[in-house]
């Protein structure tokens, strides 16, 4: 009974992707990473059973190709390989430069070339069947693998500056990530692809800049240059690989039937999404936002929910945005391998999606402010009394306090969208947020007014202060939003701008005549003083200008304050005279003063002293 062949292919790239942005390769920590591909190893030779024994020592058995019968022992080839690259490459990030470091990292990039050669070679059997085993592998391991032993040669090929050996490397290699990312069965592949080919674009072009190629920077040149003889030479049999990856992968039909990524544009200029992560969870943003757009925004809650989903999927990538950020801008000055393209990108995309985010969020509170909008709230503004009683008037001002502070959280979202650099660069955008936030801030003063109008307690000249504070946002929203905006938040027309301003002035026109019919009881001892402070009345008059001055009046005022001056001389003896009935007379500080200058002698009154 024949059985069937079994079948050990896996996805390289993939896992290799996996493994180093988990296991610290991201944070460019190769220490950690290759303890955990020392650990990764010794589970997978005590699955396979190529342990090397516990007490005693005991060499581990060889891998060959008639023996391969599960895809772990594949994959204790590959991360045997991937420890020696980590050990290499964190020799190579050292300050430290001496001769034998130097010599350490060479000596282990030999051993991964070594490893991965052995790979390369069973993985070669196992997909053309000369291998004596029954296991077989498809085109598309054969090929990963193939990249992967290309990746690991041109590195020691390009240690050792040899420049002309690593381009024909490098060139073998990008052109079969090509193939991939033209095959890709969804964009989640694709850019997986792309992100292999940015890690070594640096490479082809350090080696363009040797080779005396002027614009060394122009990568499709460069790549356009290499002839298909070259590319033979390195890597024998290139094109029937190519051919045959091309037939299995489908890259003609998998255009049309491929779950792509649609292209995403901000203010007219394209965002990159070149890392496999982002592109995943924009996948998942996208289907959300067009399942959104299909099934209604409704109101309520189940409408209300739709948005929760939408904000979720979003701030899950906003979260792997951000890290994928903070961990190139980490190890992007340690690592030669980083491609500033690379960075651009993922600043550009993290920033988009931190705008779609709060756009989104902005739209999810309006859609709460119009599920808050009930019968409860008059639609004349100058309506301040309420028709149904005591529980009317507390749901109206209820509602108006939570539509108060929704406002508060759509302005916080729009100040938060003004300070990103994608927005303060493109000036359309701007301009639309601005004139945005002007509108809202408007919005907010008017229903914070009505809310002062129809409390209980009513603050009519605090009304009056935040209508003049709309009436000026109204305009600064005019003058924004009347200039074309690119990518808008929100479209205000200028219907909604004009009948918020005819409003705000009857809301004001009402909110002046309560304060004038108003009637302000005067505080408690509040005429206090004109009862027991004597006015001058003569002097108001005078500096008022409606006392005439005249020679007899002058002649009567001075004749009062002779009379008042005797009345105090007068008064003055008889205390006097009272106080010497008790004790002696003080003397008077002059004469006193007078005495002793009269008894003071020579040198100071030392002689001469009666």
């Amino acid at each position: 009974m024949s059985t069937a062949s079994p079948d050990l292919s896996f996805k390289v790239l993939s896992l290799l992707s996996k493994e180093r942005a988990v296991y610290g390769l991201r944070n460019g920590d190769h220490q950690r990473y290759r303890k955990h591909c020392a650990n990764k190893i010794h589970r997978l030779r005590q699955v396979t059973g190529a342990a090397c024994g516990k007490k005693t020592f005991k060499a581990p058995p060889k891998v060959e190709v008639a023996s391969i019968k599960d895809v772990r022992q594949l994959q204790l080839l590959l991360f045997s390989a991937e420890r020696a690259l980590a050990h290499s490459h964190e020799l190579k990030v050292l300050k430290v430069n001496t001769p034998s470091l130097k010599r350490d990292q060479l000596s282990w990039l030999r051993q991964a070339l070594k490893i991965s050669t052995q790979l390369h070679t069973i993985a070669q059997s196992l997909y053309l069947g000369e291998a004596e085993s029954t296991a077989h592998i498809d085109a598309r391991t054969f090929g990963e693998i193939t990249i992967y032993y290309l990746t690991v040669r041109s590195e020691l090929v390009f240690e050792k500056s040899n420049w002309v050996g690593a381009l024909a490397d490098l060139a073998c290699r990008r052109k079969l990530l090509d193939t991939f990312a033209e095959g890709a069965h969804d964009s989640y592949d694709q850019a997986l692809a792309t992100e292999f080919i940015d890690s070594h674009d640096p490479l082809i072009r350090f080696c363009a800049y040797k080779l005396g190629r002027a614009e060394s920077h122009d990568i499709d040149g460069v790549m356009a240059e290499i002839d298909s003889e070259v590319l033979e030479e390195a890597l024998p049999g290139f094109p029937s690989l190519v051919e045959k990856l091309r037939a299995e992968t489908g890259a003609e039909e998998m255009e049309s039937g491929r779950k792509m990524l649609e292209d995403v544009e901000f203010a007219g200029e394209k965002v990159e999404m070149r890392n496999a992560e982002i592109v995943g969870i924009m996948v998942k943003v996208q289907h959300a936002l067009k399942k959104l757009e299909r099934e209604g925004k409704g109101k309520g809650g189940r409408g209300i929910k739709r948005w929760d989903q939408v904000l979720s999927i979003l701030g899950e990538a906003e979260g792997i945005a951000r890290k994928l950020l903070e961990d190139h801008e980490a190890t992007g000055s340690t690592s030669s391998l980083r491609s500033s393209r690379t960075g651009q990108s993922l600043t550009l995309a993290h920033q988009y999606i931190i705008y779609l985010l709060l756009a989104n969020r902005i739209r999810r509170d309006l859609a709460l402010v119009e599920s808050l909008t009930t019968s409860s709230i008059p639609e004349d503004p100058a309506q301040f009394k309420l028709v149904g009683g005591k529980a009317k008037l507390e749901e109206a001002v209820k509602t108006l306090g939570a539509i108060v502070k929704l406002y508060d959280t759509t302005l916080q979202s729009l100040k938060q969208a003004a300070e990103l650099g994608i927005v303060q660069e493109k000036e359309g955008v701007r301009s639309g947020v601005e004139g945005l936030e002007a509108y809202f801030h408007a919005l907010r003063c008017y229903n914070l007014a009505r809310l002062h109008c129809i409390h209980p307690t009513p603050s009519y000249a605090s009304a009056v202060q935040l209508l003049a504070t709309a009436s000026v946002s109204l305009r600064q929203a005019t003058d924004f939003l009347s200039i074309p905006v690119d990518e808008p938040v929100l479209s205000i027309s200028s219907d909604a701008l004009s009948t918020l301003t005819k409003h705000a002035a009857v809301l004001e026109k009402a909110a002046k005549k309560g304060l004038f019919n108003e009637s302000v009881q005067r505080p408690v001892f509040f005429d206090m003083a004109f009862n027991y402070v004597d006015l001058p009345l003569e002097s108001i008059q005078t500096h008022a200008g409606n006392h005439k001055h005249s020679g007899a009046t002058k002649d009567t005022l001075v004749k009062q304050k002779e009379a008042t001056l005797q009345k105090t001389e007068t008064q003055n003896l008889v205390n006097a005279k009272k106080g010497g009935d008790t004790r002696e007379t003080t003397p008077a500080v002059e004469l006193q003063d007078d005495q002793q200058q009269g008894k003071k002698g020579w040198l100071g009154g030392w002689f001469g002293r009666k």
